[in-house]
């Protein structure tokens, strides 16, 4: 029978998907305080330019380090008057007590609302590039693990030139490094806050109104909006949604490889699957499906589509009205929560891969004419022009499909103008002596990770600073 506290929940969400840690940052208790710090943080600046009293911020503080405010408190108030930040400021007010009276002095509801968002966000992101060093680093140690395992390429579904695995998995740990740095470099565009009032003038605050707005930024480890609405503009949230959204593009992508490299007709690597109690299929017991590759791909897809309502929620009425607010309950946390859990889920598939070196060699073996460019470069530094080259080769393996004979046998009986040995067919056809410069690829992807990585790792100390 499921628990009571599990009975009444809708979303997945809640109950399957999402590591808890950040699914607890867009929680409504989170938020609440969150939004009790924004009041704090306009509060102290507007201490510090005498505008209000300096006990107002320290009652606030007072009320939000020890928790003395509830979502229960806040739900109750806003049933009775229909408006949610207007209960939160009222709860607060009468926690904080005589000072209750500048609470929220100069501010409008999207103050709060947005900044509260850029501080979600923010603890998000400490979590989050802590899970892109992880990914990147599981996947330095397959490029250097793999970087001589050599494999057979492929483009639009057939046999092409030899990689490496190595450089296969290089190529998907480029990506990542680039997204990393695309994300530090978005971070001071996407975590923006304001303090500007309803149609972003400031002017119940006065002349000092930017010069409050940057200190009050600067207390939370936020950057001011430098020409505000009522809202934050929201070219800043497509940003950053669009960013996830190229990360979750590379995570399906990898996930789509290993599916179709675990295929039963390739079996060059798969995902680990629990022998001892497992179950593949409900009907077919003897199945070992890449469940978790298809779910992070699944997720994948669902978090493409969440930037849609977010363009539509960007097209507003003037300096605002409401239409982008409901949809952006959904648009933001749930991007970041599934973008987290997918990479992280991806970590875990990649952390315990298992890759069959063995099997990669014999797909090789079984193919020669994936070797047929190698073949061509032979011929061409023989003396053959390299397009004669190409039509000889491109013939001999046909003939090689359709006769059955092998492929260095035609190749041989295609040569008359030059002088080729079988020695040299069979040295042409061999996988490893055509890789060109893979190693060095995967070995300057991993050094040039390593810069991301350490970058990363100095933001996410930098994120995690809060004022209490």
């Amino acid at each position: 029978m499921l628990e009571n506290n599990y009975s009444s929940l809708v979303s997945p969400i809640d109950y399957r998907y999402g590591r808890p840690e950040v699914k607890n940052i867009f929680s409504e208790s989170s938020r609440l305080l969150k939004m009790v710090l924004v009041e704090y943080a306009a509060a102290r600046a507007q201490s510090d330019f005498n505008i209000v009293p300096r006990d107002v911020s320290e009652k606030i503080a007072e009320v939000y380090r020890e928790g003395k405010i509830t979502p229960v408190e806040v739900k109750n108030e806003e049933r009775r008057i229909n408006h949610d930040v207007m209960a939160m400021v009222k709860v607060l007010s009468m926690k904080v007590g005589k000072e209750g009276a500048f609470v929220h002095y100069g501010l409008t509801s999207n103050d709060v609302n947005d900044t509260a968002t850029a501080l979600q966000v923010k603890e998000f992101l400490a979590l989050f590039l802590e899970k892109l060093v992880e990914i990147q680093e599981t996947l330095q140690s397959l490029v250097t693990k793999y970087k001589n395992s050599v494999m057979l390429g492929r483009t639009h579904g057939q046999h092409a030139s030899p990689i490496t695995f190595g450089l296969k998995m290089a190529v998907f740990l480029s990506e990542f490094q680039r997204h990393t740095i695309r994300m530090l470099q978005a971070i001071d565009r996407i975590l923006v806050g304001k303090l500007m009032g309803p149609v972003g003038t400031g002017a119940f605050v006065g002349r000092q109104a930017l010069k409050v707005q940057k200190r009050a930024m600067e207390i939370i480890g936020l950057k001011a909006e430098n020409n505000p609405t009522q809202l934050v503009g929201r070219d800043r949230y497509i940003e950053f949604l669009s960013i996830l959204n190229n990360i979750v593009v590379t995570v399906e992508r990898l996930a789509t490889e290993i599916r179709n490299l675990q295929r039963p007709e390739i079996g060059e690597i798969h995902e680990f699957f629990n022998k001892e109690s497992q179950v593949g299929s409900s009907s077919m017991p003897s199945k070992q499906n890449p469940v978790d590759s298809e779910t992070v791909c699944s997720l994948s897809r669902m978090v493409r589509t969440l930037i849609v309502p977010q363009y539509e929620g960007s097209i507003y009425w003037h300096e605002r009205d409401l239409t982008n607010s409901a949809l952006e309950r959904f648009t933001i946390p749930y991007a970041s929560i599934l973008t987290d859990f997918v990479v992280h889920k991806l970590n875990s598939i990649l952390s315990s891969l298992y890759v069959n070196e063995k099997r990669m060699r014999q797909n090789l073996r079984r193919d020669k004419l994936a070797m047929s460019e190698s073949v061509v470069k032979l011929l061409t530094v023989r003396g053959i022009p390299r397009q004669d080259a190409h039509e000889i080769v491109r013939k001999a393996a046909i003939r090689s499909v359709e006769s059955g004979e092998g492929f260095a046998r035609n190749i041989l009986a295609s040569v008359t103008t030059i002088a080729i040995t079988e020695k040299d067919i069979k040295k042409a056809l061999n996988p490893s002596k055509f890789l060109g410069v893979s190693g060095r690829i995967c070995s300057e992807t991993v050094r040039e990770t390593a810069k991301a990585i350490l970058l990363a790792r100095e933001k996410v100390v930098e994120l995690r600073w809060l004022p209490l």
